[in-house]
């Protein structure tokens, strides 16, 4: 492409069945869709970029075309990282759909301008006002829509007249470099070959990435060989190893990052879990490579237990597709699924490697969160460092604490260490329903019955019920039918944005439980350091709290919105604690409220609904299982089965029971080496990082090697013009060992020479750090 066409990066997406693939087939005359399973069953699976040239405008258009169904919604994800302009696709028929609102929020959050596309506009129930009312209900009014039809041939020329009109403005090449993984394609003679998009500064070919990773060649989509390519180009990139990078990988600072620190693709959890069976030891590592293959294709995760195969999917149409695909090569067996739990470890654990020690805290719910001591900023290799651990022992959920550690390296292997020492467990969520009934009450022949708890009964016999969710639908016909209809029942829900904590106070012990809608409930528990009866000790114990539940809360800190406290022995310490710590306006504790039928359920026609629960109000709860009776109902198996460890105490499971809600879970034991696991995860991921020195296997000055990379930590211990950091190729050491030959990343043959005073067999690796190891 000559640098006279300006590029624009267009997003096809919109809900399944909206007709996104068949729009673009009618602009650029070609389907693009090519799998089988996406021909098969009509949906698209994966990112696709079909490039299309405007002659008279100049303009190359990259049109990315992505799936439609929730299952894949890593595609549209993917595509929103890097788009200039979003075709919101959307059904005359049907208008706006859960997937459509979903795209219109994340552009919106990504400042990216949106065109609405409205299909299908042929069809006698197609209606463009459906549309338009969504729009309003969004305020969004402004955004023009394009009526169209595929079949018709109807908005076609319009719909590309509108999007040539819009412009992007591109960085000066001088910025930085970096770009995003947006596939993969495979030419015979070459390998594997990666799609990316370019997000700022300027690409060469024969480019040195990182100390393991350089650019080859690179290609344009039509595979012509290209000298540079600069931002908001999508290019092939030939590197001279073959890649394994996860899909929207991002190349920044001379690091490649995994999308699952910070990006919309972090978004696409896992909802389910399939378990298959391969004894052939063979066909079981084939099967592995077919998986690494596909991940190449979707993102998915997977971790092996024996000789099952746990796969981590979306839904049931990713598994199908994943099936598919191993069944073409290899006989397998599918011996259950369930609905995807949080993996993260059982208790506390401290760990300590060299420069790092760290603790490691569970997280019951999809979050890995670190932070400094004393709390000082995070820095990049800090959150590399804890993503490598994590990703290596396959966890969903964890906090660390990093209280000190001068790299990646120091800090992994301190993490990877203090993972070792514990248990992995994995948990899964028992949602209970809370409900309120009034008018009726005999009910409880039903509460019998159905094995339900009755939360609170007020004096005119007002009942707040939880039922297990499984049981819901039994119990409302049944309640009907006693009634004959004359029971008034009411959903206790809260408002779409609360975010509530629950604790259980002890003297010593305080369980805490934050819970976000949509969310799995998060657990932490504190154990303070002397006695609350101790009063003396009350500004100490508080500040501890405070360290405590700043590392827990972090973001939603302020998003707190009600606070449920156990009236147990620690309730005044610990409203006196949050009063100060949420700096509540609070007066003789008039922000405590102790009776819950004053509280109304929420009506979303109450104009009062957004007021109803203050910030400044605590609830203070009567348990309605003391501690006791939950660790009775945790050895029996009800809350968490086939535990052997305690792990989260029992305060923090009285508080989940205060706050309404259940977990179970299991220990689970992952067939892995986890250094092993740790070391392939930062080569393959963190090639850039250069102080991952201690998994190299080199201990002493023996182990160096022609061709071996070396950085350099210290130059002001050397005689020669080397800086710190510059990259160098050892060749081999003089007669004395006081120099040696190597070469510059740019080709010169140097002589590095130490200074006098540095004994270099006690000082070479805190003057020189190995950062590649001998293929």
């Amino acid at each position: 492409m000559e640098q006279k066409y300006r590029v624009l990066n267009v997003l096809f997406a919109g809900h399944a069945q909206a007709g996104k693939s068949s729009l673009i087939e009618v602009i650029v005359g070609k389907f693009p869709d090519n799998l089988d399973f996406e021909l098969a069953h009509g949906t698209t699976v994966s990112l696709k970029v079909i490039q299309f040239e405007i002659k008279k405008s100049k303009l190359l258009l990259n049109l990315l075309d992505t799936a439609g169904h929730s299952d894949f919604k890593a595609s549209p994800a993917l595509g929103l990282e890097f788009a200039d302009l979003l075709v919101l696709v959307v059904s005359g028929t049907e208008g706006f759909q859960a997937r459509t609102f979903w795209l219109f929020e994340k552009a919106k959050e990504k400042n990216i301008p949106i065109i609405i596309a409205a299909t299908k506009m042929d069809q006698p129930t197609a209606n463009v006002d459906k549309i338009k009312k969504d729009l309003e209900k969004l305020n969004a009014r402004a955004i023009s829509i394009i009526q169209t039809s595929a079949r018709e041939n109807i908005g076609i020329e319009e719909l590309i007249s509108k999007i040539s009109i819009y412009t992007t403005h591109r960085k000066k090449i001088e910025e930085d470099l970096s770009f995003i993984i947006l596939g993969y394609v495979y030419r015979k003679g070459l390998g594997n070959i990666i799609n990316v998009g370019i997000l700022s500064g300027e690409l060469e070919s024969k480019r040195t990435l990182t100390s393991e990773v350089k650019t080859k060649a690179i290609y344009s989509l039509k595979r012509r060989p290209l000298k540079q390519a600069s931002e908001g180009e999508i290019v092939q990139l030939l590197l001279n190893i073959d890649p394994k990078f996860s899909l929207g990988t991002k190349y920044y600072h001379g690091k490649f990052i995994s999308p699952k620190i910070k990006s919309i693709m972090a978004e696409v959890l896992p909802r389910k879990e399939f378990f298959i069976e391969i004894n052939d030891s063979h066909k079981f590592k084939l099967s592995l490579e077919i998986l690494e293959k596909l991940k190449r294709i979707i993102p998915f995760d997977y971790y092996t237990e024996r000789n099952i195969i746990n796969l981590l999917v979306v839904g049931d149409l990713q598994f199908e597709f994943i099936k598919e695909r191993l069944e073409d090569l290899i006989d397998f067996k599918v011996v259950g699924s369930k609905i995807k739990g949080i993996i993260t470890i059982n208790k506390v654990s401290k760990g300590t490697h060299k420069s790092a020690s760290v603790r490691v805290v569970p997280r019951c719910r999809k979050a890995l969160t670190v932070s400094r001591e004393h709390n000082q900023v995070t820095k990049l290799y800090d959150i590399l460092a804890a993503t490598a651990a994590c990703e290596a022992f396959h966890l969903d959920g964890l906090h660390v604490d990093i209280y000190s550690g001068k790299n990646e390296d120091d800090i992994a292997q301190a993490i990877a260490k203090a993972i070792e020492k514990v248990k992995i467990l994995k948990i899964v969520p028992s949602q209970d329903i809370i409900i309120k009934i009034e008018n009726y009450t005999d009910v409880f022949p039903l509460i019998e019955k159905y094995n339900i708890e009755v939360l609170f009964q007020s004096q005119t016999d007002t009942f707040f019920l939880q039922v297990k969710n499984d049981h819901f639908e039994n119990f409302f016909n049944s309640l009907m039918k006693v009634s004959e209809g004359r029971a008034e029942i009411h959903l206790f829900k809260f408002e779409q944005n609360d975010v509530i904590l629950a604790v259980d106070p002890g003297t010593r012990h305080f369980g805490f439980c934050l819970i976000e809608k949509g969310e799995l409930p998060s657990l932490w528990f504190v154990n303070l350091k002397n006695n609350i009866e101790n009063l003396r000790s009350h500004n100490i114990l508080k500040r501890q709290l405070n360290m405590e539940l700043t590392s827990f809360l972090r973001n939603e800190r302020d998003l707190i919105n009600k606070i449920f406290v156990g009236n147990g022995p620690g309730s005044d310490f610990i409203i006196d604690f949050f009063i100060e710590f949420f700096n509540i306006p609070c007066e003789d504790n008039s922000c405590v409220i102790t009776d819950l039928s004053t509280v109304k359920e929420y009506e979303e026609s109450d104009i009062n609904a957004k007021n109803r629960f203050a910030p400044a109000e605590i609830f203070l709860v009567d348990e309605f299982k003391t501690t006791k009776e939950a660790l009775f109902h945790l050895q029996k198996g009800e809350l968490v089965s086939e535990v052997r460890s305690k792990g989260f105490v029992d305060h923090a499971i009285a508080a989940l029971l205060i706050a309404k809600r259940g977990l179970k879970g299991e220990i689970i034991k992952l067939e892995k080496k986890p250094l092993k696991q740790l070391y392939d995860y930062i080569v393959e991921n963190y090639s850039g990082s250069y102080s991952f020195s201690s998994i190299h296997n080199i201990n002493d000055l023996n182990d160096l090697k022609p061709g071996m990379y070396l950085r350099v930590k210290d130059a002001s211990r050397l005689d020669s013009k080397l800086k710190d950091g510059d990259i160098i190729s050892f060749s081999r050491f003089g007669s004395n060992y006081k120099n040696f030959l190597a070469t510059t990343l740019s080709g010169n043959k140097i002589i590095v020479k130490f200074q006098a005073n540095v004994n270099v067999r006690r000082d070479f690796f805190n003057v020189l750090n190995p950062v590649k190891q001998r293929n």
